[in-house]
């Protein structure tokens, strides 16, 4: 596996601001947030939030039985506040990326009024409905996300594909190969839910991975198992209902 580069990222002083990026990927975000076209259009949504600590990855990823795969974090006032309210999260985050910490650290907000982005998208994968944030907490011991460009924002900007020269970031590099080696290992499913193309050229092995799916809209992705296609566009319900059941099998002995 490729030397991690999430290992030993503290915060740095820029402009009077104190922001987190890993070291091997400062070069080019330095160039890239100096550029006299930052932000894209002028709009300050596209701006990358570094005040935060980077949410790469989330979960197990090198062993989750599911990786879903989607596009940057987002970003809102609302999840400023609860960063700011939790001062252990950012460790939480940190952990997980230098891989010392599998916990899916993407509900750490939620409530069961309030399930949050993941929270609500993973809900449709809970069998009994009685205790949802309870049983959503047991099955995403097995549940990893992933994101294509690892700094958060408001919107993304299509020019962070490839900042550095024409290449990916050392950061995305790390990602892609420890997605490629679980496809090797062809023990885990995967569920692309936003920019396919961008994964695609990324990790061509993707397209030919008998495992890889994709909800069938990446402009509103619900993971719904009625809307989780192969890559081939053919539903793959059963498939997915018979995996949420293998999921759900400690909620269920946990009620016994």
């Amino acid at each position: 596996m490729m030397k991690n580069p999430w290992i030993g990222v503290a915060s740095r002083d820029y402009n009077g601001s104190k922001i987190i990026v890993a070291d091997d990927d400062w070069e080019y975000i330095k160039q890239f947030i100096e550029r006299k076209s930052y932000p894209s259009k002028g709009d300050p949504k596209y701006a990358l939030k570094l005040e935060v600590y980077p949410q790469h990855f989330v979960g197990d990823i090198q062993h989750a039985s599911v990786i879903i795969l989607s596009l940057n974090p987002s970003y809102s006032q609302d999840y400023e506040d609860d960063y700011k309210s939790v001062p252990e999260y950012a460790n939480k985050i940190k952990d997980n990326l230098e891989l010392n910490s599998t916990d899916f650290h993407a509900l750490e907000f939620s409530t069961d009024s309030n399930l949050g982005y993941w929270g609500e998208k993973l809900k449709d994968w809970i069998i009994d409905k009685k205790e949802i944030l309870t049983s959503l907490k047991t099955i995403t011991k097995n549940i990893a996300l992933a994101e294509f460009f690892p700094y958060h924002s408001i919107s993304y900007d299509g020019r962070c594909d490839k900042l550095a020269g024409k290449d990916y970031l050392p950061t995305q590099k790390f990602l892609f190969d420890i997605i490629k080696n679980r496809i090797k290992q062809n023990d885990v499913k995967i569920i692309l839910t936003r920019s396919f193309k961008r994964w695609y050229e990324a990790i061509p092995e993707l397209k030919n991975y008998e495992n890889c799916f994709e909800v069938n809209n990446p402009n509103k992705p619900s993971l719904k198992p009625k809307n989780i296609l192969k890559v081939t566009r053919v539903s793959v319900e059963s498939e997915i209902n018979t995996l949420l059941n293998e999921l759900n099998k400690e909620v269920q002995t946990q009620e016994q």
